[in-house]
């Protein structure tokens, strides 16, 4: 019997993609271990605003993945979501699109202690493990308290990966591009100049 393909799921706005995005991917693919990422930009998060188009995020994903491992992937399953989109809902999705895999879901920890999550529960339920990434300004302990009320079985089934990624984030280079500062090697030169021809974030 083949052994199910082991499938990560790295969700977000990506507005813009960064090289932050990229290293999470890459190091989820080397330490989890598993067999692929894929990158599922949302088109109309429930609780976050964005400030590109959800197409020009997409292509912006595509961009960013052009000659990288071709096991980091494009999905545009949560782009194509009605909103408000929440991750319980898209996992559902994403079951029905990969029935035979098992799941991996990777969220930074700013992202889990910061942000409102709604039925955290069912996602993790959802899947078959939850890594959480380190990132500036949050550590476990700030996730801890976030996911502290699930029963033991959904508590088990969240674990840190200690990845280095690069202290970038998507807020700061819109607010590099809006001030016409430079944010050469903050994102793939591919997706920098998408970003110039579109004026995106000015």
């Amino acid at each position: 019997m083949r052994a199910k393909n082991r499938t990560g799921i790295l969700g977000g706005t990506f507005d813009p993609v960064h090289i932050g995005h990229l290293e999470i991917a890459s190091g989820a693919l080397a330490t989890a271990p598993l067999d692929r990422v894929l990158f599922m930009p949302v088109g109309a998060p429930a609780h976050r605003e964005t400030h590109a188009p959800a197409a020009d995020r997409a292509e912006m994903v595509r961009l960013a993945l052009e000659g990288e491992d071709e096991r980091l992937q494009y999905d545009a399953t949560a782009l194509d979501q009605p909103g408000p989109a929440y991750t319980a809902d898209t996992l559902v999705l994403v079951r029905e699109a990969y029935p035979d895999d098992a799941l991996f879901f990777i969220a930074g920890a700013d992202s889990l202690a910061h942000s409102p999550w709604r039925r955290l529960d069912e996602v993790a339920g959802a899947v078959d493990r939850f890594y959480v990434v380190p990132r500036r300004g949050s550590s476990w302990r700030d996730v801890e308290r976030v996911i502290g009320e699930l029963g033991p079985s959904l508590l088990a089934r969240f674990t840190p990966l200690d990845i280095p990624v690069a202290d970038v984030s998507s807020s700061e280079i819109r607010a590099r591009i809006a001030g016409g500062q430079s944010i050469d090697g903050l994102v793939p030169e591919r997706v920098a100049r998408y970003i110039e021809r579109r004026g995106l974030y000015k």
